[in-house]
């Protein structure tokens, strides 16, 4: 098939597939659909990548080995806003319809969602979110519209897919699409698996450490909650534990340093800031022993799955959305209520006690990831799925 991919997509999956001279301009990076992408081409299909970009005027093209890429024009958010990115929906929708695709595949049902369903060809729509519900906690305009550009393309998409039960279930009671949503979750690629070979030498290490990877310092992400409940298990354990604090927010000076430092809460935590994410992969897989993920809403949390493919053992919210249907309700990891930082730091504290624990949560949740989230299994559903669109379509006509 030729297969058309639309999102916020990072490329370096498919870099080696492009001229070494080919000048890319920068685009909106999520490492997963990347990933689908290059599956997709090593299983014979040729693809075409549809993304946005502030660093053109006009589509730009650029030919790959059985890849191209469509750089569309992205103007600032001032302009987008006010016509619920117009004009970026139809440079999307004239690209997809120009590269002559057999079916289309949208990752979000916003812009990229809104493109694939005008451009009048077959198409399955993957929702990433709530709309709705990530409105709760945003604090940007941006997500003000997004329901708007959402209940459209979930009317009328041919296929839409969800990235747990918890979204397919929110999006029916609140949007009610026109059609059922199949449950595809996220994928974990081999490469992620194997660093499970890594974590050897914290066998006998003195200090348990406990890591954090949160995109951003803000209600959502709940950090503040995290940040208090270490601050009770160091008094407890004194020297022996420590809390390194991953991502956009949690730069050394940042917003997340400075609250601490306010409420005498810095003590044995390491503000590392955003890293690349295979630097992320890396800490996680030699340095820490537990993964804590404090947010109150999650649709498929991909650094979750990340860490239980590695064999760390997650402790995560009981009601923060997809997360439990992750854990497997508790099977393979720890739910806690994370809106309150004394149930956090107890379970962190069982964890810091029983190593016997660790290791068996560890070993559950890489069971679970194997089973559920290998990246190769999800992209053969969605390979399916594409499959059949674009065949249901060659039927009709």
């Amino acid at each position: 098939m030729k297969i058309g991919i639309a999102g916020p997509i990072s490329l370096a999956p498919l870099q080696q597939f492009f001229p070494a001279n080919a000048a890319i301009p920068s685009v909106a990076s999520f490492p997963l659909i990347g990933a689908i992408a290059a599956d997709l081409r090593e299983r014979g299909h040729e693809i075409s990548i549809f993304a946005l970009s502030g660093g053109v005027a006009h589509t730009r093209i650029i030919e790959g080995d059985r890849v191209r890429l469509y750089v569309c024009p992205r103007r600032r958010e001032r302009w987008q806003m006010p016509d619920f990115f117009r004009a970026e929906r139809i440079a999307l929708r004239d690209a997809m319809r120009q590269a002559g695709c057999d079916v289309i595949h949208a990752h979000w049902t916003y812009e990229f969602g809104a493109a694939a369903v005008a451009s009048g060809l077959p198409h399955v729509v993957t929702a990433h979110d709530v709309p709705m519900v990530v409105l709760r906690f945003a604090r940007h305009p941006y997500w003000l519209e997004k329901p708007w550009l959402a209940v459209p393309v979930l009317r009328r998409a041919r296929c839409v897919t969800a990235v747990s039960p918890y979204v397919a279930q929110q999006l029916h009671r609140l949007l009610r699409p026109q059609h059922d949503i199949v449950v595809v979750p996220n994928g974990v690629g081999t490469e992620v698996f194997a660093l499970t070979g890594r974590r050897a030498a914290r066998r006998t290490a003195e200090t348990i450490t406990f890591a954090s990877v949160l995109n951003g310092w803000g209600p959502r992400k709940n950090a503040k909650a995290l940040i208090r409940a270490f601050a009770l298990v160091r008094k407890k354990f004194p020297g022996l534990v420590e809390l390194k604090m991953i991502g956009s927010g949690f730069e050394k000076d940042g917003p997340a340093e400075k609250w601490a430092r306010r409420h005498d809460a810095e003590l044995g935590i390491q503000f590392v800031g955003p890293l690349p994410h295979s630097e992320v992969l890396t800490i996680l897989a030699e340095e820490a022993d537990v993964l804590v993920h404090p947010s109150l809403e999650e649709a498929c949390c991909m650094v979750a799955m990340e860490a239980m493919a590695i064999g760390i053992p997650v402790i995560g919210g009981e009601k923060s959305g997809g997360i439990p249907w992750e854990l497997a309700h508790g099977e393979a990891g720890i739910l806690t209520d994370v809106t309150s930082s004394p149930s956090i730091a107890k379970a962190m504290e069982l964890l810091v006690t029983d190593a016997g624990l660790r290791k068996g949560l560890g070993a559950s949740g890489r069971r679970r990831a194997a089973e559920e989230y290998d990246l190769t299994r999800t992209v053969g559903r969605y390979e399916t799925l594409l499959e059949r669109v674009w065949q249901n379509r060659a039927n009709d006509q």
